[in-house]
């Protein structure tokens, strides 16, 4: 396939773009590189693969990114609460306005298979510790996961015949990536108990699901490569039924392999809690992760011991710290 991913210089589209190229496929990465071109630099001079620097916002742009392209993985983004709320006018222009425009000319260019990274977030705060599913009521806290999910809507609103877009909510990602980061609590815990040998918990009682964001590039492929009539105007949580964990147990699997020492502060910062099933992408389209918080632990844990990732406190690592274009 001739695929465009919008924002494959990212966390998860710097793994999704090697994934892609190894498997025989053509990508063309639009990516404005806020965060720098490191994580795609050595992709350059390969045959399948090009890039565009360019603003998703700028129709001409996006013009010029769809052209001869079979297949959208929209992935670019403000991502995180954090940068969100930052500058929150260029965000939603960002996350929502140029998600419309990008989904309108795919629909004029007959561009059936549309993939939308959204977020297990717009379950938001929910009471009980139920498994929610793609049809459970859903619940928004914050200004980044509400904006998601009007993404979702509107997405689903322009399908027809010619255009059958894929939504995919990923649950808590955390792992190694090409395009590092330590603002995602997984990655962040890891971080401050290699270094620092101690880390905090804030409440410790909320769920969430997690996935490993080399299985999020998996199941992105998954769905890449499935017949349109089973991922056409569907919705997917992308992760495993058994990756749900309450964040003490989090920062208890951290402080047991890493040897640090654990704080719980009981002043609850974020109150979104929500226990997630994965069943319907797995019984769908056979999905399986390969990966669990242990491996995250010990692999992100092992790069920053041997110098792999050489400063973890360098900006870039660090979504909210990027001054917004």
């Amino acid at each position: 396939m001739r695929i465009l991913v919008t924002g494959g210089a990212g966390y998860i589209g710097s793994v999704l773009i090697r994934k892609l190229i190894n498997s025989g496929h053509s990508v063309r990465n639009l990516d404005i590189f806020m965060f720098g071109d490191e994580s795609v630099h050595e992709l350059k001079n390969i045959k399948n693969y090009e890039e565009i620097k360019g603003d998703i916002r700028d129709k001409n742009v996006i013009k010029k990114a769809l052209r001869n392209i079979d297949t959208v993985v929209h992935l670019a983004a403000i991502v995180g609460d954090a940068a969100y709320t930052m500058q929150d006018k260029i965000a939603f222009d960002t996350n929502f306005v140029a998600t419309i425009k990008l989904a309108d000319m795919c629909r004029e260019r007959k561009i059936k298979k549309f993939i939308f990274a959204s977020t297990c977030s717009v379950y938001g705060a929910n009471e009980g510790n139920n498994f929610l599913t793609e049809t459970s009521k859903l619940n928004p806290v914050s200004l980044y996961a509400k904006t998601k999910l009007h993404a979702e809507s509107a997405l689903m609103s322009l399908s027809n015949s010619n255009f059958m877009p894929c939504i995919l909510r990923f649950g808590t990602v955390y792992g190694l990536s090409p395009r590092m980061r330590f603002d995602l609590i997984v990655n962040l815990l890891i971080k401050k108990a290699t270094i620092e040998k101690k880390i905090k918990i804030f409440g410790g009682e909320q769920w969430r699901p997690f996935v490993h964001v080399t299985d999020v590039a998996k199941a992105v492929q998954l769905v890449l490569e499935s017949p349109i009539e089973k991922i056409g105007n569907k919705i997917f949580n992308v992760g495993s039924t058994d990756e749900n964990y309450k964040m003490k147990d989090i920062g208890n699997m951290v402080k047991k392999i890493l040897g640090a020492r654990m704080e719980v502060i009981k002043q609850l910062k974020d109150k979104r809690s929500y226990r997630v099933s994965h069943d319907k992408i797995k019984n769908e389209l056979n999905f399986t992760t390969n990966k669990t918080i242990k491996n995250g632990i010990k692999e992100i844990s092992s790069a920053i011991k041997n110098g792999k990732i050489k400063n973890p406190e360098d900006d870039k690592f660090y979504n909210y710290r990027i001054k917004l274009l």
